[in-house]
This record gives structure tokens, sequence and C-alpha cells, in this order.
């Protein structure tokens, strides 16, 4: 009964997101919809696609909603602030309410879409049957999700129908395989000016960037400029925060993967001082999960000189070197007391039950960067707050 009102929620969101998505080409029969997929670095690049896109294009996107019901949540405009049935009644309301009300007009939409599994409604067919993007981004693929596939050649599949329904392909070289689309441009890394470092991985979502730039008329020149000018990193996604004991904390709290973790410890091993590296459990890995645990402690070994772990995934495959946390609170106040002066801390780890930036909020040096971190919302403060006192 339950999977069977959850599909009914979702072909009524993605019925009314249908009709929006009409009305934005009605209004503005020269918009672009650009759809965007990958393992890891989606809400980056589209950061970067929006700033390298404006200020001559006025852009929207999806950014962080990449799901069966973010995706036409985000494109109606509705702001999700819980997950109960009454929510999700309300936002069925909101849905109807947006089609008479919102008549926001755009020049690009930019899609984040990510997929879970190769079955609908998670997949990357359902997706498109919501919205059919003009021009499709490819970034990467890494076993992210791997437990409800088959193999990461599997994923790659089902990633690239994106890329294979589009007019207009853009991708990563490394995936051409996996492309049917003879419509292709690929994606060249290109570093730019930032106020801080940034991790070599940035330099593919800058790359994508100025792909859809030049797709759309736009100059390498220009596009670089307005990166340059406008590109503000998403919340918790390698920002650098300042610290207790006059420390450092590079902020990759937000998620976690082989790929984008490997790039942040590379990132890592580039700050002199005393280096630690704060790490969470990479989540759904399915069968690979020992595998990759084991490459990313074996790796933190070399960039790192302390390695501090959360979670059940990496108590397991973690090796003897690691000091070993369940929970961040834990692992939080060990570091209050043993924190080196003027060290460097990498933090990165998956989402749920993980929840790292919790760790960051207590180590910061002034407070009101917490605003900076991600998961901010009531509704995440209060999940979080749960989750603390039920494994306490």
């Amino acid at each position: 009964m339950k999977q069977k009102l959850s599909l009914l929620l979702l072909f009524f969101l993605r019925f009314f997101a249908r009709i929006q998505i009409a009305k934005l080409r009605l209004l503005n029969p020269r918009l672009k919809i650009i759809g965007v997929t990958g393992s890891a670095g989606k809400t980056s690049t589209i950061a970067a696609i929006k700033a390298a896109l404006e200020p001559k294009f006025k852009v929207k996107s999806t950014a962080g909603s990449n799901s069966e019901s973010g995706i036409p949540l985000s494109i109606l405009g509705i702001k999700v602030t819980g997950y109960s049935l009454l929510d999700w009644l309300r936002y069925c309301l909101l849905a109807k309410l947006k089609i008479f009300s919102n008549w926001q007009k755009y020049d690009v939409l930019v899609i984040e879409m990510g997929i879970d599994a190769p079955y609908s409604p998670k997949n990357m067919s359902y997706l498109l049957s919501i919205v059919k993007p003009d021009i499709g981004v490819f970034l990467n693929v890494t076993p992210v999700h791997l437990h409800n596939f088959t193999s990461l050649d599997q994923i790659a599949r089902e990633k690239a129908k994106l890329v294979n329904s589009t007019p207009i392909a853009i991708i990563n070289p490394a995936l051409k395989k996996f492309v049917t689309n003879k419509n292709i441009f690929y994606i060249n890394p290109q570093p730019i000016k930032y106020h801080h470092p940034l991790p070599a991985i940035y330099q593919q979502s800058f790359g994508a960037a100025i792909a859809v730039a030049k797709v759309l008329g736009l100059e390498s020149k220009s596009a670089t400029h307005n990166l340059q000018s406008n590109f503000r990193l998403p919340p918790s996604r390698s920002t650098i925060l300042k610290g207790l004991k006059d420390s450092q904390i590079i902020d990759s709290s937000y998620n976690s993967s082989p790929l984008a973790c490997a790039e942040m410890l590379q990132f890592l091993s580039t700050f002199k001082g005393s280096r630690l590296a704060v790490l969470g459990d990479m989540r759904e890995l399915g069968s690979s999960s020992a595998d990759e645990h084991l490459k990313l402690y074996q790796l933190a070994a070399k960039t790192a000189d302390t390695i501090i772990s959360i979670g059940p995934e990496t108590q397991k495959y973690f090796g003897p070197k690691a000091i070993k946390f369940l929970y961040w609170w834990q692992a939080l106040k060990y570091l209050k007391e043993h924190l080196p002066p003027k060290s460097t801390l990498l933090v990165k780890g998956s989402q749920n039950t993980i929840f790292l930036e919790e760790l960051i909020k207590g180590l910061l040096a002034k407070k009101s960067d917490s605003k900076l971190l991600c998961r901010q919302s009531a509704y995440w403060l209060r999940t979080k707050k749960q989750f603390k006192l039920s494994s306490s």
C-alpha cells in the first residue's frame, strides 16, 4: 500500500512538472534545458555552469535536488521542509497552485539527474520521463549505489541514457564507449582562480561549464571570466574554514565516494604542517565496500599524518593506523582534546547517520561559520538530534 501511494505521489508530481516545463518553453521558446549526471561533482558542476552563463543568461537550477521526487518539486519551485505524509500532501496541493502562480521565465534550466538503481522510478529512464534536456553532461562513474547494480559498467550505461537521448552530449572522454550520441563535445579540465586553493577535481566541473557555455554561443574567454567572478562553492564541498588552535578545516562533509574522497586526500597532501584525515563511511558501495574502504585507508596512510574514522564500515575495513569511532560526537570529543596546533583537517563522509558537518561545527573558531555548513535546516537539525539521542 505504501509503495502504491508513493508511486501515485510521484506520478502526480511528474504530471505537474511536465506542465511547468511546457509553460517555461511557451514563455521562452529559446529555453535550453541542461541535464547533468555523474557519480561525483554534479552539484558543483551545476554551480559552475550557472556562474559561467550569468549574467548573459537567466539561469534556474535544481542543484541538490536530483531524485525522482526532488526534480519535479524543484522545477515547480516547491521548497522541501519535511518528508511526513502531511508534507507530501501539502506539496501536492502546492503543485496545483504553482501551475497558476509560477510564471517566472528563464533562458536556461539546469537539472541535476542522479540515479540510485536500474529500475523505475530510481533510474535514468524515469527521470527522462519527467524532463527531456536539450544538452546532456556526463561527468564520471564510481561504485556509488553499486549495491543496486551488477557492475560499474551497468551504472555507466544507465547514466549514459541521459547523453544518448539529448541532441548534444558533453562528456568525460573516458566514458566515450558508453555513448552512442554522435554530436559530442568533450570536457577539457580547466583551472580557474579562486580565493582559496581547490582540489583538482573541480577542473572537470569548470571544463564542463565552459563546454556548455561554448555550445550556447558564449566565448571561452568570457565564460572563464564569469566563472572567476561568479563561482561560489556549494556548502560543505571543499570550503576551507578556520578551526580551533589555528587549524584549518577542509569541509567536504556533504557526501563521499571513492573518486571524490581520493581526490580530496591528494588535495590534503599539498598542505604543510600536521595533516589529519577525518573520514566517514562511504555508503551504498555494495560488494565493493571492503575493497574501496581498504584502498581509501591505504591512500590516507600515505597522505595524512593522522587518520580518524567514523562509522561501521571504516571501523571494519580501515587498518590499525586509524583511530576509530562509530559516531561524530565521539570523534569530536577526541579531536577537541588532541587537535595539533596549526594543523589541517580534511573532513569527508557520506550523508545519513555520518553527519560530519556536526563534527566540524564543534571545531569552528567562529561559531557563526556554521551557516556555511550543509544540512542546517530545521528538518536536518531535528533529524540529527533524534539520531544522536537514539544512538547514545
